[in-house]
C-alpha cells in the first residue's frame, strides 16, 4: 500500500465511517468508480478499488457489504478457487491478529482494564486454536504450517498486509467497536468454510468416506472457533455496545448471504425464512426452488452406518447449536427490552425463531441451488 491509499484509510477512520461529510464520500466514490472505468490502473488501482467500494455510486452495495467489507475477502480468496481452505483460514488469522494487536496498542500493559486483559488473553487463546487446526488428516498439516510458509512468502505476506489494512473500518470512532466488527467478519469465514465442507460432504460422503470424515472433522473445528469468537465478543459490555450501536444503522447480519448459504448447506432450507428472503433484494435468490430442493449434510448423514461421519456430523450439530444459543442469548443481553434488531426485525426473538432446526426441508438434490451454495458470497 502507497503512502496515499494509507491517507485513503486514515480519512475512513478518523472519525469512523459515519463521521465522512457528503463531499468526502462523493470523493471517495468517484475514485473507485474512476478505478472501475480504468482498470489498467493496475495493483495500486486495485487497491484503491477495495478501500472505496463502499462509496460507489455505480453499485448497488447493501449496508451489510459496505459495513463488513466482505468484497476485500473475496479478493484474496480468488486466489484459492479450487479449495477455499487456506485462504479462508489465513484470512481469519489475519484479522484475528490485527484486532489483537489493536487492543495492545491501545491499552498499556500497566493500565489496562480488567476487560481489556481478558479480550487480549481471549483472542491470543483464538490465535493459538486457529493455528493447531489440522488442515489436512492425511498428512498433519496444520493451520501454523501454513502460516509459516505465509511469511516466508513476500507476495502473500503483502496481501494479507493489503487485506487487513482495508477491512479495519468502523463507523464510529468507538474503540470498542473494532472487536465487534472484526468478530462478525471472522465469523463470516467460518460460514463460508463450513458451508464448502458441508456440500463437498454431502456429495461425496457415499464414496470417499475416511475423507469425508476428516472434512467433518475440520467443519466441527470451524464451528467450535465460532464460539471461541463469542467468548471474545462477551468482552464487550451492553453498555460499551450501544454506545456504537446506532452508527452501525442497517447493517445486520440478517442480510449475511454467508451465513444463510451455511445454514442450508448444512440443515435445509427453512420455509419460515421465505419472507426474509423475499424482503432483502440479494436474499431473493435463496428462494428458487433449486435451493428450496437441496439435499443438506443433515439429511445426507441421517442415519448412516459410518461410525466416523456419524461422529463428525453430531460434533457439528451439537457446537453450531452451541453457536446459535450463544447468538440467542447475546441478543437478549445486549439488545434493551421491546429493541428492534439492526435488520429491523425483532431483535432477540427473531433470533431464537431459528435456534431450532427441525423444521427445515430435507431435500432431494446434492447439487441444488448451485453455485449460489458454494462460491464465497457478497454483494
Amino acid at each position: 500500500m502507497t503512502a496515499w491509499h494509507r491517507e485513503l484509510a486514515l480519512l475512513q477512520r478518523r472519525r469512523g465511517r459515519s463521521g465522512l461529510d457528503d463531499s468526502e464520500r462523493d470523493r471517495l466514490g468517484r475514485l473507485h468508480d474512476t478505478c472501475l472505468d480504468e482498470p489498467h490502473l493496475g495493483e495500486e488501482g486495485q487497491i484503491t478499488c477495495l478501500l472505496t467500494r463502499p462509496f460507489s455510486r455505480t453499485l448497488a452495495v447493501p449496508e451489510y457489504y459496505q459495513y463488513t467489507c466482505m468484497h476485500v475477502y473475496g479478493w484474496f480468496l480468488d486466489r484459492y478457487p479450487g479449495d477455499p481452505v487456506h485462504g479462508v483460514l489465513l484470512a481469519a488469522h489475519a484479522t484475528v491478529a490485527d484486532l489483537a494487536g489493536m487492543e495492545r496498542a491501545g491499552w498499556p500493559t500497566t493500565d489496562r482494564p480488567d476487560h481489556i486483559a481478558e479480550r487480549i488473553e481471549g483472542l491470543d487463546g483464538l490465535l493459538a486454536a486457529l493455528g493447531d487446526v489440522r488442515i489436512d488428516h492425511a498428512t498433519g498439516l496444520r493451520v501454523r504450517d501454513v502460516l509459516d510458509r505465509a511469511a516466508a512468502d513476500p507476495v502473500l505476506s503483502r496481501r494479507l498486509e493489503v487485506l487487513a489494512e482495508c477491512t479495519r473500518f468502523p463507523r464510529s470512532a468507538k474503540h470498542e467497536e473494532h472487536v465487534f466488527l472484526r468478530s462478525v467478519q471472522v465469523c463470516e469465514m467460518l460460514f463460508f468454510l463450513i458451508r464448502r465442507l458441508a456440500v463437498e460432504v454431502t456429495v461425496s460422503h457415499g464414496e470417499f468416506p475416511a475423507r469425508c470424515a476428516g472434512l467433518l472433522d475440520l467443519a466441527g473445528d470451524c464451528a467450535q472457533l465460532l464460539n471461541e469468537v463469542f467468548q471474545v465478543l462477551l468482552t464487550l459490555s451492553p453498555e460499551g455496545f450501544m454506545t456504537f450501536r446506532d452508527e452501525t444503522g442497517a447493517a445486520s447480519a440478517v442480510q449475511s448471504l454467508n451465513y444463510h448459504a451455511m445454514e442450508i448447506a448444512v440443515y435445509g432450507y427453512d420455509p419460515r425464512k421465505a419472507p426474509v428472503f423475499a424482503s432483502v433484494e440479494h436474499l431473493t435468490a435463496f428462494n428458487d426452488a433449486g435451493v428450496r430442493e437441496h439435499r443438506s449434510l443433515s439429511t445426507a448423514t441421517a442415519g448412516t452406518a459410518d461410525a466416523a461421519l456419524a461422529a463428525g456430523w453430531h460434533r457439528l450439530d451439537r457446537t453450531l447449536s452451541r453457536w446459535r444459543g450463544g447468538h440467542y442469548r447475546f441478543a437478549r443481553t445486549y439488545l434493551p427490552s421491546g429493541t428492534k434488531g439492526s435488520g429491523d426485525t425483532e431483535g432477540a426473538a427473531y433470533v431464537r425463531k431459528f435456534v431450532r432446526k427441525d423444521l427445515c426441508l430435507a431435500g432431494i438434490d446434492p447439487f441444488g441451488g448451485l453455485p449460489l451454495l458454494s462460491g464465497f458470497l457478497y454483494c
